[in-house]
């Protein structure tokens, strides 16, 4: 009984014992990664450090180079000065395979740290600030005078090293606004000059997506952007008031027998954010009542005085039912590819649309006679664009529309019949500035006819961009159906190989020649056999005692120089010298 007592005395104490040793462990293991994870955090903030040094220093070169005429000592005659900066983000580029624009902003943040900010850069090198916080700090001091700023960006600094490693986790609120509290003590000036720069950025830009989805985006002032919300919160609470009440409506009717009910069991899924995108087109664009004309001034709601809606739409097709059968594409001038239904849909709320039909194929509008003018027509240009799609520099994606068309190969003024013609395989768009890059830099540049453009940096390096537009979109999947549909024919009906190829009918030709490689082919195995290159002479036929004249004009020719040769070579080249010495005739 003492016995059973004692067990039950430690037998709560038994199971513990693992209990606590799985828990030691799981908290053991738990804090190695932890430990790992800030260690991975600091050297990616050590790395970034070293990014930024390399990038100024790489400016700092390019800004040699350009100031000494690219490194010739002199500045070269007919030349502009080409911006450093834009020199150096080119080879950020190469070197990194990012954008143009986060290649300037990365040189650019790079001049900053050291220039203005070096406290921050030593705190990004030591691992103890990542990018992101580096960049929220830069920012908030970008109008902060000269004079008082190492002291400001010493103290912004320290207190927010102090703060993370301290265990506070500030959101990037918090961190500006502790960071306008140190500027308020030091230049309270430069806060307001800040704001008044900020109010320059206001705007709305409208960008190409994905997936038949595009984006618009817009800074607005405080006061601007309230008076939006409060506009979209109330026209979305409208459109679920008319929803409820159609859906009170429809149950009307299916209890009174007139419907089929199915309005009133329909689920409403719709997100708020959803609902906010209606709210937005039907201000812009307004709503329309069922069984309504769309024109102006025939809107069922408050929308009413908008103007009507009038999409332009590009459809690309060649014309040829055969080659389309695998559909057209449609495209929307500024926001890119859309579903045909969403297109049938518009079209069937809108009063009217442009249709502009583009003939897909390479050089379908190029003009033998405008290939000599500088200057490319409307269909020219037109095309270019919709083929590009952007800049085509490598990594910018400013959209073909803002561009200008460069001639690769430049335009000759003096004489146009030289080269540089405006063809569609010898324009690209390029935004202003990579424009001007190309025409005063060094590098090199080659468009190919399909529009895939090499640009080659004066160190030998090599980019390559190919175009992104809708129209060499289409030729690609075009290119990409072809070949498809030429495997499937290639499967049903292979081509014949090995014992199934059939032999072509023996004609006069080809029975000759095989009737003279066997009088060779005897000629060797008599030569070989006696090893003595003059009794290859002996094996050729004698004539018969009275010779016709069909053998006096056929009777073989043995040449001593021709079984000389045969002897040099070796038994592998043998056929081949045959073939040389007296081919076929066909």
């Amino acid at each position: 009984m003492q016995e059973d007592a004692d067990r039950a005395a430690a037998g709560p104490a038994s199971p513990a014992s693992p209990g606590s040793s799985a828990s030691s462990g799981s908290s053991s293991s738990l804090s190695g990664l932890r430990a790992a994870a800030r260690a991975g955090w600091m050297g990616e903030n050590r790395a970034a450090a070293r990014r930024f040094v390399a990038c100024y220093e790489l400016f700092l070169e390019c800004q040699r180079r350009e100031e000494s005429g690219a490194g010739g000592g002199e500045c070269r005659p007919g030349h502009a000065v080409v911006d450093p900066i834009d020199v150096a983000t080119g080879y950020v580029v190469e070197a990194m395979a990012i954008s143009s624009r986060r290649a300037t902003t990365m040189i650019s943040f790079a001049f900053d740290l050291h220039t203005r900010y070096p406290a921050i850069l030593t705190a990004m090198a030591q691992g103890r600030l990542d990018q992101r916080a580096a960049e929220v700090l830069a920012s908030q001091m970008a109008t902060v005078h000269v004079d008082v700023l190492d002291l400001v960006q010493q103290q912004v600094v320290d207190e927010y090293l102090a703060a993370i490693e301290g265990g506070i986790r500030l959101g990037e609120k918090a961190i500006r606004s502790n960071v306008d509290a140190i500027i308020a003590g030091y230049d309270a000036n430069g806060i307001r000059l800040r704001r008044q720069e900020a109010a320059r950025t206001r705007g709305v830009r409208v960008n190409k997506g994905i997936d038949g989805m595009s984006t618009i985006s817009a800074i607005l002032a405080t006061e601007e952007a309230a008076v939006l919300a409060e506009a979209l919160d109330q026209r979305v609470a409208d459109h679920r008031a008319a929803d409820a009440a159609a859906a009170a409506d429809a149950a009307a009717n299916a209890r009174d027998g007139d419907g089929d009910g199915e309005a009133a069991g329909e689920v409403d899924d719709y997100s708020l954010a959803e609902r906010r995108a209606d709210a937005l087109m039907s201000l812009v664009c307004g709503d329309v009542g069922p069984g309504q004309p769309s024109a102006a001034g025939q809107s069922a709601t408050a929308g009413a005085g908008v103007a009507p809606l009038r999409p332009r739409v590009t459809v690309i097709a060649t014309g040829n039912h055969a080659r389309d059968d695998g559909g057209a594409r449609v495209e929307f001038t500024r926001t890119g590819q859309a579903a045909l239904q969403a297109l049938l849909d518009m079209l069937a709320t809108s009063d009217g649309a442009t249709f502009e039909a583009v003939d897909p194929r390479i050089g379908a509008a190029d003009d033998a006679r405008a290939a000599l003018t500088y200057r490319p027509g409307a269909d020219l240009a037109r095309r270019i664009r919709l083929r590009d799609g952007t800049c085509r520099h490598p990594g910018c994606a400013i959209p073909a529309e803002a561009c200008d068309l460069d001639h690769v190969v430049p335009f000759d003024h003096a004489d146009p019949e030289r080269g540089g013609h405006t063809t569609e395989a010898n324009l690209a768009a390029m935004c202003r500035r990579h424009h001007r890059f190309k025409t005063f830099s060094d590098w090199r540049y080659h468009l190919h006819p399909d529009g895939t453009l090499t640009v080659t940096t004066p160190e030998g390096s090599t980019m390559l961009t190919r175009p992104s537009g809708p129209l060499a979109d289409y030729r690609r999947e075009h290119a990409h159906t072809e070949t498809q549909a030429w495997a499937r024919q290639q499967r049903r009906t292979p081509d014949p190989a090995g014992d199934e190829r059939a032999d072509a009918e023996p004609t006069y030709w080809s029975r000759r020649a095989a009737r003279h490689n066997a009088e060779r082919h005897r000629t060797e195995r008599a030569r070989t056999a006696t090893g003595d290159t003059a009794a290859a002479t002996d094996t050729i036929p004698t004539p018969p005692a009275e010779s016709s004249r069909w053998w006096d004009r056929n009777a073989p020719h043995a040449s001593t120089i021709e079984l000389g040769i045969r002897t040099l070579l070796l038994d592998h080249h043998r056929q081949r010298l045959d073939d040389i010495i007296d081919p076929p005739p066909f």
